[in-house]
């Protein structure tokens, strides 16, 4: 699973949720655009002053509207929004989601899985919330929007001679309104045992096939008070 050694037009597209928020999800077939799915979450981990941002930014292209009507998919594992998660659990941030990254799921899909349902959708070639973002609806203009060498990088960070490495690095795949669940490939967590409990929501929703893969290196998994070497 490497978007480097793919086709833009064929990249792997990644959203990932708390395992608690699996059952409803599973149960409703779908994932819900971001300015509908609240009530229906028992765990969330985004940011209140970022999603108030998505709420006020507007898709420059067709199928327009807000960044929060669409189900948000990054181009790659380990993205800025997961490193926030992952450290404000770290340093026990106050008034933040306190859970970290390990409980996360990634549903993994593809650009060409959603452009063959036919679905209305939108790529970013960075983050959606600052306002020098672009917006495009064309496969063809993926191969030069994104910034493909960045997201097979694993240091991510700005540079002196780059400060805009980390708004590139959140580049995004936006499917609008709701994402049927019968387009993802399979199911990324971090640890075996993060695998067995994801498996039994799955059995229990009637999809005992479907694939998991335990996938460390797409995480952080800092723990509490943990300092770096």
């Amino acid at each position: 699973m490497n978007n480097w050694a793919r086709p833009p037009e064929r990249a792997l597209i990644m959203h990932f949720t708390h395992i608690t928020n699996m059952p409803a999800i599973l149960a409703s077939g779908r994932l819900i655009a971001d300015s509908s799915v609240a009530a229906l979450l028992v765990t969330n981990v985004g940011a209140t002053d970022i999603k108030a941002a998505r709420r006020q930014r507007r898709v420059s292209c067709p199928p327009f509207g807000m960044v929060a009507d669409y189900v948000p998919f990054y181009f790659a594992q380990r993205s800025p929004m997961m490193y926030r998660i992952a450290c404000e659990h770290r340093d026990q941030a106050a008034d933040r989601y306190p859970g970290g990254d390990d409980p996360l799921v990634y549903l993994v899909s593809s650009v060409d899985r959603v452009h063959d349902a036919g679905l209305a959708w939108a790529a970013s070639d960075g983050n959606c919330a600052a306002s020098l973002t672009r917006f495009t609806r064309s496969l063809h203009d993926l191969a030069e929007l994104v910034d493909w060498p960045l997201m097979g990088e694993e240091i991510w960070k700005n540079l002196p001679d780059d400060r805009d490495r980390v708004r590139r690095r959140m580049a995004e795949f936006l499917v609008h309104r709701e994402f049927p669940l019968d387009l993802v490939t399979g199911y990324v967590v971090r640890t075996p045992s993060r695998k067995e409990e994801l498996r039994q929501v799955l059995r229990s929703a009637g999809a005992p096939r479907a694939y998991v893969d335990v996938r460390p290196s797409w995480y952080y998994g800092y723990a509490p008070g943990e300092v770096s070497k």
